[in-house]
């Protein structure tokens, strides 16, 4: 299990293969933890047990597949993802619903448009680091890459308007990609969409 240090305040425990478990976000915020994520398997969380406060980017389980085993402070997520949770999952001040940003301290909590998973939430940290999940990437259908034409405009425009020149990117090697990198090619790959169709196929 590595630990990836991106300052002071944030840290990660890196995604791994055996079991398949995304990077998970660690935000010491004043007196409070957070998790960005938990991922799947005993690992990730074997340190992480006392109380925090926890944000789920989306539902898929190597990002939530640990969070039956937690007890969280506060718990804030997407109505998609709150339908994959346990039945008896309790959070001791409650599980919010995010569907507007919400603003805590120097944390962002936002819903972020995305062709991987409906219900992708981002966290940005002091307006410097913003943890995205797998909301980068797209859908596979038959040897190709997906992408669904207006959650791509909707995900840039959202991108755009971060503060954050950084962007924590999980199953990405080293975990930070430069905003401005990133825009970039998700630009490229919008630019290649065609009239009346609302796909992009990236390609065979």
């Amino acid at each position: 299990m590595n630990k990836i240090i991106v300052n002071e305040k944030i840290s990660c425990i890196e995604a791994s293969d055996h079991p398949l478990s995304a990077d998970v976000g660690i935000i010491r915020e004043n007196d409070a933890a957070w998790l960005y994520d938990v991922g799947n398997g005993e690992n990730p969380i074997s340190e992480l047990k006392e109380g925090c406060n926890v944000v789920l980017s989306h539902f898929h389980a190597d990002h939530i597949g640990n969070i039956g085993r937690l007890r969280p402070k506060e718990l804030y997520l997407s109505k998609e993802t709150y339908g994959h949770l346990p039945k008896e999952m309790a959070a001791d001040g409650g599980i919010h619903i995010v569907t507007e940003p919400v603003s805590i301290g120097n944390l962002y909590i936002f819903p972020l448009p995305s062709s991987h998973a409906k219900g992708s939430l981002g966290l940005e940290i002091d307006g410097t680091y913003a943890f995205v999940g797998d909301a980068l990437y797209c859908k596979a259908k038959n040897d190709r890459y997906v992408y669904n034409a207006q959650l791509l405009k909707e995900e840039i425009d959202v991108l755009n308007s971060l503060r954050s020149p950084f962007l924590l990117v999980s199953h990405f090697k080293g975990l930070v990609r430069k905003k401005e990198d990133v825009l970039e090619e998700l630009k490229t790959i919008y630019a290649m969409r065609e009239k009346d169709c609302p796909e992009i196929l990236i390609g065979k």
